[in-house]
């Protein structure tokens, strides 16, 4: 088990650090994007490892899950495009009626993205065994530190 992670954990470490290799400029939406689907690839593969889905229930829990994944990818799409329309308003020095617009529908897309997540959750909760479902949370409440804490790793091993 342990040594099955640590493949996994090697391979998206390598799968990782091939985007960043490529293209330095992350300016352009192309390397970003491919940055993001390296990142969800990862967090699919931590989650067959963590869940233990056997035979069907794999593919019934990833038809669910890659659909809801999208919505919470597009609600975070969303709070990145409404921030950076707010940073220009701001630094353009917008009138007060503009900025209280602008924060407003950041405030409002980081309430979509609340509301994705536990969506997201809810639907996925019929779908596992209490065992599972309790693993999957505990995964996904951790996931972006591991993911930095790997980042990080990876970026002192290069030096």
């Amino acid at each position: 088990m342990v040594y099955r992670f640590l493949r996994l954990f090697g391979l998206s470490l390598l799968l990782l650090t091939n985007v960043w290799a490529q293209d330095d400029d992350f300016d352009g939406p192309a390397p970003r994007e491919k940055m993001v689907q390296k990142i969800e690839d990862l967090r699919k593969m931590r989650l067959l490892d963590v869940l233990n889905l056997q035979g069907d229930q794999v593919e019934i829990f990833f038809a669910s899950y890659n659909r809801l994944q999208r919505i919470v990818l597009s609600a975070r799409r969303t709070i990145e495009r409404n921030t950076i329309e707010l940073r220009e308003a701001t630094s353009s020095q917008s009138d007060d009626a503009t900025l209280k617009a602008k924060t407003e529908s950041v405030l409002a897309a980081m309430r979509g993205l609340e509301d994705a997540v536990n969506r997201r959750h809810a639907e996925l909760r019929p779908l596992l065994s209490a065992k599972q479902y309790a693993a999957y949370i505990a995964f996904e409440a951790r996931f972006q530190e591991e993911l930095t804490r790997l980042i990080m790793q990876r970026a002192r091993k290069s030096r």
